[in-house]
């Protein structure tokens, strides 16, 4: 019943999901251990993509503690892709756990960023209490400030995020996404905050075989 949940979740209309949760929250009663996990999360996820978030927090409280704030985030990521990004927003905040609120509120400034909504995201960002987890969000909006021609307000962004490491690896994303003479001076940050690894992926495009000297170098 998962695997039919999971295949028409992104086709289905209204009606046939509808009918289709019932059927699987009656199932659920049947059923226990990872075979009940897995219809839940199948479950709880469709009603999300669907507009149904109230009735998927519902099911997801029906967890283990430590299984259901992480299922609550799901819901919020999957409401937020589905275009209701206010209701996901209300909905993150409503959630106790407060890792899970975090990586909630990521996906939505995610999913508003990938909208073009970037003054929204960058102000859900100061909602996020932890600053690594804040970073991770960060991140995800200067990559799409620059995908939307920003590349300038993309960096200035990168600045306000606390962990080297998370700082460094924005900065790798601006890489790719920056004409050649930016891309090379971002590359220059990024192994001085990080080293070589987060931006060797991309060093190859804007120089040329520099990543066998790099490597040549190390092996020396």
């Amino acid at each position: 019943m998962a695997c039919v949940l999971d295949a028409v979740a992104e086709t289905a209309d209204q009606d046939v999901v509808l009918a289709l949760a019932d059927r699987a929250e009656t199932l659920l009663e049947t059923v226990d251990g990872r075979d009940h996990d897995i219809l839940l999360r199948s479950l709880t996820l469709l009603l999300a993509r669907h507009g149904q978030a109230e009735r998927a927090m519902t099911l997801a409280d029906r967890l283990d503690p430590d299984l259901s704030g992480a299922r609550q985030a799901d819901v919020v990521r999957e409401l937020a892709r589905s275009g209701d990004t206010g209701g996901a927003e209300a909905l993150a905040h409503a959630i106790t756990d407060r890792r899970a609120q975090d990586r909630a509120l990521i996906e939505v400034v995610r999913e508003l960023a990938l909208r073009g909504d970037q003054g929204r995201a960058e102000a859900l960002v100061h909602s996020i209490n932890d600053r690594w987890a804040q970073g991770g969000a960060l991140l995800a909006v200067a990559r799409e400030t620059a995908r939307h021609g920003d590349p300038d307000g993309a960096e200035t962004l990168t600045r306000s995020i606390a962990h080297r490491g998370t700082r460094a690896r924005a900065l790798a994303a601006l890489v790719e996404l920056s004409e050649p003479s930016r891309a090379r001076r971002l590359a220059a940050q990024v192994v001085v905050l990080g080293g070589w690894d987060p931006v060797l992926p991309v060093l190859e495009r804007i120089v040329p075989r520099s990543v066998a000297v790099v490597v040549d170098r190390m092996m020396r």
